[in-house]
């Protein structure tokens, strides 16, 4: 190997072990996501759609969506919902592909978690990005479905509610953490 090609190599090697303590500390960040502020904080580290896919894939979907799913609950303005309820499900365009999430909203209470349900009353089809700019209230649920970013089925009149009933600490409500 000549000199040149050894220090490509070692450029390389320390990139590797740049990128991976750059997925550790991401996955750190990921795991003490608490509200909004501090997942607009991510997104506001990230540039395009497409860096924060690149992201989201490293840390893992999963871990990521889950955290956020999990932290619905917390966010829920039961006083909103009144005597409302009903199962949300969130099919949400990942770069592994499509992934099922649902938030059921029963007795004053919210609780994400993963998978598809049965008979959900509005199921929402979202991408990846557009999911955590909603849930960090850097995306407006409705303006959201009108430039057609979010499709929606199901019960339409509940799925225009969504967004008041979580709090997102910028000032108003979305639908989420």
């Amino acid at each position: 190997m000549t000199m040149a090609e050894d220090n490509m190599a070692e450029d390389k090697v320390a990139d590797d072990d740049v990128a991976d303590d750059d997925v550790a500390g991401l996955r750190e960040l990921v795991g003490r996501i608490s509200t909004p502020q501090e997942l607009r904080q991510v997104l506001d580290a990230v540039g395009t759609d497409d860096e924060l896919e690149r992201i989201v894939t490293e840390v893992g979907c999963e871990a990521v969506l889950d955290r956020v799913f999990a932290l619905m609950g917390t966010r829920f303005l039961a006083g909103r919902a009144g005597r409302e309820s009903g199962i949300v499900q969130w099919n949400i365009q990942t770069p592994d592909g499509l992934r099922a999430y649902h938030v059921t909203i029963a007795e004053g209470t919210a609780v994400g978690g993963r998978g598809a349900v049965e008979r959900p009353r509005t199921t929402l089809t979202v991408s990846t990005p557009d999911v955590l700019r909603i849930c960090s209230g850097r995306l407006n649920g409705v303006s959201a479905f009108m430039a057609g970013k979010i499709k929606l089925s199901g019960d339409m009149m509940f799925g225009a509610r969504l967004e008041s009933l979580f709090d997102n600490d910028a000032g108003g409500s979305a639908t989420g953490t």
